[in-house]
């Protein structure tokens, strides 16, 4: 194999592996799922931290893209 042959195959190798697949959809968190992630290491109640993850859950359901 000569060597155009060897480094037209490792540009394409190259070229092909960096590329990007297309564009990631971004997500996007609600209020309440902001709200509860900023909490999940603060020292609240157990109760409070259970609510706060409900809201949350309940927040994404309502939301098209999180489905």
């Amino acid at each position: 194999m000569n060597y155009s042959a060897v480094l037209l195959i490792s540009i394409v190798t190259v070229s092909t592996a960096c590329s990007q697949r297309g564009p990631v959809a971004e997500r996007r968190e609600t209020r309440e799922c902001l709200s509860w992630r900023s909490m999940k290491t603060a020292p609240v109640p157990p109760d409070v931290q259970a609510r706060l993850q409900a809201d949350c859950e309940k927040s994404t359901l309502s939301v098209p893209e999180y489905r």
